[in-house]
């Protein structure tokens, strides 16, 4: 879901393809819902090996990322960092990434090129840059982690 509070753009967890439609090249976009940090070697297993991931992302979000997290005395997580990768090390695997998964948001480091651009136009999805050196913004907006099954 699409919702504007107090000026800002706010997509929520789950994402149809009609939310993205008022969307626009350098909007800034908050997010509000489930984040899957999701790296190349994800990717790779999804799409050369025919993995399924181990938390459902159709119509969620994924970040391009190594977070640190930390386990508590009482068994519970605590997000350190969430540090963005560079994204073009998925651009290979994005297309059939985005088709197997029907992930809705990417975010990360830098850009991508075709392979993202066409997965983004034949599968409703979009793929927003995530400001470099903002890994510890990042941790401190996360409010429970969920441990992959």
């Amino acid at each position: 879901m699409l919702k504007m509070e107090n000026g800002r753009k706010i997509l929520v967890t789950p994402i149809a393809a009609d939310d993205l439609q008022d969307i626009h090249i350098g909007d800034i976009i908050y997010l509000d819902g489930d984040l899957t940090t999701c790296r190349d070697v994800a990717h790779r297993r999804v799409v050369e090996e025919g993995r399924g991931m181990p938390v459902d992302v159709r119509h969620k979000a994924i970040l391009h990322a190594g977070p640190i997290i930390r386990t508590n005395d009482d068994g519970s997580y605590e997000m350190v960092s969430v540090g963005p990768t560079t994204s073009m090390r998925m651009e290979k695997f994005e297309y059939g990434f985005v088709k197997k998964t029907g992930v809705r948001l990417i975010a990360g480091k830098g850009g991508m090129k075709g392979n993202t651009e066409r997965a983004c136009r034949e599968f409703g999805c979009i793929f927003c840059v995530f400001p470099a050196g903002n890994a510890v913004v990042a941790a401190a907006s996360v409010e429970k982690i969920v441990e992959a099954q």
